[in-house]
């Protein structure tokens, strides 16, 4: 599961959720938050044990983070800088 939110926003303000079942993720250009040159998105991962279940890699992704599922630490920063 991968969290990320609105460029220049961290931890606390990560508001939009990825998924994936495999160790690589793009993510859809439909689902890049508006963003100018030089904005940086910064991309938080945390792993399952357990696939999502749901009919969206969305609904995946929120129902592992229900709480119901025990997952990794959240992995360090990564990020992306807009050019």
């Amino acid at each position: 599961m991968i969290h990320y939110g609105d460029p220049g926003k961290t931890t606390k303000d990560t508001i939009y959720m990825g998924y994936s079942e495999t160790t690589s993720f793009t993510l859809a250009e439909k689902d890049v938050p508006e963003h100018k040159v030089g904005d940086k998105i910064y991309f938080y991962v945390q792993s399952f044990t357990e696939v999502g279940t749901g009919e969206t890699d969305i609904d995946k992704a929120e129902e592992l983070n229900s709480g119901n599922h025990l997952g990794s630490d959240w992995s360090k920063v990564a990020s992306i800088t807009f050019s």
